[in-house]
């Protein structure tokens, strides 16, 4: 019976592939699919909790996601944002020095012990907020940048809501509680996945375990990185007001999962519960390269131009998240504009990959033309013409 059915299906998708480019439409079948652990129902010991997959932005597991709750310290993660955003467009760099302020040595909580009226790098500064968790190099970046803290924090908010962070403002640059400063751990996991893919030249700061300035050595606050060698970063937190809080990536066999817990009763729990998600979050489910950057999703048939032919690629890689047991039942189809008539520039929207899973889809992306498809000549064009009228191909 499993025969009968497997050649039935090669003969449907057999089928589909010769009617596709009448239709516009291509459908790759299935692989074969095995059985996998079943995924479990999780409670997380925390007040809010997410795990996601950083490339993908899926969202694997979620409780009180959007409930909004004081984010402590991983209020520096926009911060850094802000600054390997700055560094990116070339405002400043890591040797740039930057003049503390009586206000930022008066920024009470954790510190990096700047003094007033000294210089200090750029590169001390974001060592400082990422491993230090320094209150008061989160103000000196802030005022640098904005001129205030306050206009800092404003550019803060204005930029969770481009990100998507629709549950998050900001009112301070290092985390420390105030009646309006809030996010969630939905929010968390968009900016942390944010950062991840935006400024990768920068993100190893969070791996650094420890960092002298003035003499003073200051460990970092994140243990993971010492009880798993995947761990690669990103952010703790905690008050009084917002419990124990935090942000952790890894990076294991090519899978980039990322959890946010807010609201943990200890720093202990915290940390048991990050592992206990980052862990079951890569074994049972799966980052599927559905497409590298830049691959042929096909070629298609160009009329009346100086080349019949024209490679559809992505400009992006194309992946999914799924679980491990349900690989083998995605399938990825093709829309396309059909006719294709040039000329066509380099970049030029062809038509929409869809990966689905059965009827679901899980994502989409642009398949665009790969060179630059000049006009045929008069006859040509003339010849096409004719081809395009009575349907030859």
């Amino acid at each position: 019976m499993n025969l009968i059915n497997h050649r039935f299906r090669s003969w449907v998708c057999a089928i589909l592939l010769v009617i596709a480019p009448v239709t516009g439409v291509v459908w790759a079948a299935p692989a074969a699919v095995t059985h996998q652990e079943e995924p479990q129902t999780f409670e997380v010991r925390a007040e809010s909790a997410v795990l996601g997959d950083l490339d993908t932005g899926m969202l694997m597991i979620e409780q009180a996601s959007d409930v909004r709750r004081d984010p402590a310290s991983l209020t520096k993660v926009m911060t850094l944002y802000l600054a390997f955003d700055a560094l990116a467009r070339g405002t400043m760099t890591m040797e740039t020095k930057l003049l503390v302020s009586e206000r930022a040595w008066r920024t009470g909580g954790s510190k990096t012990f700047v003094k007033v009226g000294d210089e200090v790098s750029v590169h001390d500064l974001l060592m400082g907020i990422a491993v230090q968790s320094g209150n008061d190099a989160c103000t000196v970046v802030a005022e640098h940048i904005s001129g205030s803290e306050k206009g800092f924090a404003d550019l803060m908010t204005q930029k969770a809501k481009q990100l998507g962070m629709n549950n998050s403002h900001f009112t301070n640059a290092s985390g420390l509680p105030e009646p309006d400063h809030y996010s969630s751990a939905r929010d968390m996991f968009i900016l942390a996945r944010a950062i991840m893919n935006d400024f990768p030249q920068y993100v190893s700061l969070f791996r650094e375990k420890q960092h002298t300035f003035n003499g003073i050595r200051q460990f970092n606050r994140n243990r993971l990185l010492w009880r798993d060698p995947h761990i690669t970063g990103m952010k703790t937190g905690h008050t009084q007001t917002a419990g124990y809080c935090l942000i952790a990536t890894s990076d294991k066999d090519g899978q980039r999962l990322g959890t946010v817990l807010l609201g943990t009763k200890s720093s202990k729990i915290r940390e048991e519960e990050a592992l206990r998600l980052l862990r079951h979050g890569n074994r049972l489910y799966e980052t599927v390269h559905v497409y590298d950057k830049g691959a042929a999703v096909r070629q298609f048939r160009v009329w009346k131009g100086e080349r019949e032919r024209v490679d559809g690629i992505v400009e992006k890689p194309v992946l999914v998240s799924v679980l491990r047991r349900d690989r083998g039942k995605i399938e990825s189809g093709l829309t396309y504009n059909d006719p294709i008539v040039a000329p066509l520039n380099q970049g030029d929207r062809l038509g929409t990959l869809t990966v689905r899973m059965g009827n679901q889809e899980i994502m989409s992306a642009a398949v665009v033309a790969a060179q630059k498809i000049e006009p045929a000549g008069f006859f040509g064009r003339l010849a096409d013409s004719v081809r395009m009228y009575f349907g030859w191909q």
